[in-house]
């Protein structure tokens, strides 16, 4: 019975979320053009430096991360949807309850030439507690004003 109270503090403490969003001198299909053209993510996305695979509902695709000051991460993620205006997928490590993120971008339309971008995350398991998540704010801060500039350019 310990056992079980302690394994459910765990899971109790082990959710956190991240949300980040930027306004977007630019049209909704701009940021879609870019956020959506994966092939070039290497060109100029700080955070997501990667993506392998077939970006579409159902399908897996590996996704390689590089939080500020840490070395890249590569991991399986499932893609959950993905309209015009949202995508969002879910990875999680191989054991399962130690992570599972739940990713989701939003394309809000404010106006014909701006746009509000969410770059959200969701996560749960039971090494949330004992993680620095700074440094992947930080990088979900990077890719955002990266999109940006890579939108709002002619």
């Amino acid at each position: 019975m310990k056992h079980l109270c302690l394994l459910g503090l765990i899971c109790l403490a082990g959710c956190t979320s991240i949300q980040t969003q930027v306004v977007i001198n630019a049209p909704a299909k701009n940021v879609r053009t870019v956020l959506f053209g994966f092939n070039d993510y290497p060109a100029w996305n700080p955070f997501i430096v990667k993506v392998d695979g077939t970006v579409a509902p159902g399908s897996e695709v590996t996704v390689t991360v590089k939080p500020v000051g840490k070395d890249p991460i590569s991991g399986k993620t499932t893609v959950l949807a993905m309209t015009d205006n949202r995508l969002a997928w879910r990875g999680s490590l191989a054991i399962p309850g130690l992570f599972s993120g739940h990713h989701e971008f939003l394309i809000e339309e404010v106006d014909a030439t701006h746009t509000r971008f969410s770059n959200n995350e969701q996560m749960s398991g039971a090494v949330i507690p004992f993680y620095d998540f700074k440094p992947t704010e930080a990088g979900f801060v990077q890719m955002n004003q990266a999109l940006k500039q890579r939108a709002e350019a002619p």
